[in-house]
């Protein structure tokens, strides 16, 4: 009896103990979420962590800056890229389905893209020598285009210049492809990496197998199954009061975007009645949402016991096609040690950033400051949201000071 009670009261203060070490590392991290906030990185900002089945960290730090927003549950974020891991995800649905081939011609989908140019390339120092649509620096491609290439991000396409302007002159996005395949790859299809619209382009491919619009088809194949019911690409009267302004830091300006959408900061209407579906930057979605999508990744696929994409096609999205990127595109720290899957970075080599993560976490960012990535090792994922115009967001702080705790 005297051994139980010793037993019971040793667990009771290691508990104790355990309890207080835990409250203090993750103080440490809502420190590290204002110091986002006062280093003028962010303005207000969300962090969710869920691990073994249950959210263990949440947190919103407000910035009560004149201009921001207080985040709650409701928020609409513009997630920019990270639209690309949802499109991406909507494809493989329709590859599954046999409704699309990872091998096929994309102009049997897009009939305008069956004579695509590539541009001229100075074999001296390998930079693009011409750019736009200048025939004389360019060439019929060689390779043709196919749905893996875009899908990888080895399509040859970049974001063209004019590319957001021609998104809302564009009627459909059937029209918005005619005009981008009048522009010259960077690259023949299938050689190189490049990070560009490829996703907006399957979105195309995507209505044209599935037979509606490609907003309606996300909703339908994963925001209804997904139970994300806030997320999509436009605002009517009601939602635009829940988008979350842009927070606008440089040398000679600093301050918020009033109303979010068609000031200084932003390429995007987010009305239906002047803005295309852009499966590469176009959705807008809430943490709580978007912890749905992160939830069917990280349990191969499955949500609430519904199938939404197969684990064999996750393992698809986290296989090798590229390197790490190059120092030219993103500087010499951004996601080194990361290798490309489909729209995906997945962590093949933690030492090259110090990271206290595990091998194979795989996410991916957006433009304004968003992040989420999924840890399968650990059974948990993360999602960093806020809506920021500044320098880069430190992801490898981010995942250390979730890894001292969790």
């Amino acid at each position: 009896m005297q051994r139980l009670y010793i037993f019971i009261l040793h667990f009771l203060i290691f508990s104790n103990s355990f309890s207080q070490e835990t409250n203090y590392k993750q103080k440490q991290l809502i420190n590290f979420q204002q110091k986002l906030i006062d280093d003028k990185i962010t303005a207000s900002n969300q962090i969710i962590i869920f691990k073994d089945d249950k959210i263990v960290y949440q947190n919103i730090q407000n910035s009560f800056k004149p201009g921001d927003k207080e985040i709650n549950s409701k928020t609409l974020f513009p997630i920019w890229s990270m639209s690309k891991v949802v499109t991406t995800v909507g494809i493989l649905q329709l590859i599954e389905k046999g409704l699309i081939n990872i091998n096929d011609p994309v102009s049997k989908y897009i009939p305008s893209f069956s004579n695509l140019n590539c541009m001229l390339l100075d074999p001296e120092n390998l930079k693009i020598s011409g750019y736009g649509r200048n025939e004389e620096r360019t060439y019929k491609c060689k390779n043709e285009l196919k749905i893996i290439h875009l899908l990888s991000h080895r399509s040859g396409f970049a974001t063209p210049e004019n590319f957001y302007v021609d998104a809302i002159r564009a009627d459909n996005l059937e029209e918005l492809m005619d005009i981008i395949s009048k522009e010259p790859l960077h690259y023949e299809p299938g050689t190189k990496y490049l990070y560009g619209v490829n996703q907006s382009i399957l979105g195309r491919v995507a209505e044209v197998v599935y037979g509606k619009s490609f907003d309606v088809f996300l909703k339908e194949s994963l925001f209804i199954p997904l139970e994300m019911f806030d997320t999509g690409f436009y605002l009517d009267k009601k939602t635009k009061k829940l988008l979350q302004p842009v927070y606008l830091k440089s040398s000679n300006i600093e301050g918020f975007n009033e109303d979010g959408i068609t000031r200084l900061g932003n390429m995007m209407t987010y009305n239906k009645d002047s803005q295309t579906p852009l499966g590469a930057e176009g959705l807008l979605t809430t943490s709580k949402d978007f912890s749905n999508f992160c939830e069917m990744l990280l349990y191969g696929g499955v949500f609430n016991n519904k199938q939404i994409i197969s684990s064999e096609s996750i393992k698809l999205m986290t296989q090798k096609f590229s390197e790490s990127y190059p120092k030219e595109y993103w500087g010499e720290k951004y996601l080194l040690g990361f290798y490309k899957g489909l729209s995906v970075f997945v962590l093949e080599d933690p030492k090259k950033m110090k990271l206290k993560a595990p091998k194979k976490i795989f996410g991916w960012p957006g433009l304004q400051n968003t992040f989420f990535w999924i840890d399968p090792e650990n059974t948990l994922y993360g999602i960093f949201m806020s809506r920021s115009m500044t320098r880069g967001l430190p992801f490898d702080n981010i995942l250390n000071s979730v890894y001292e705790i969790f």
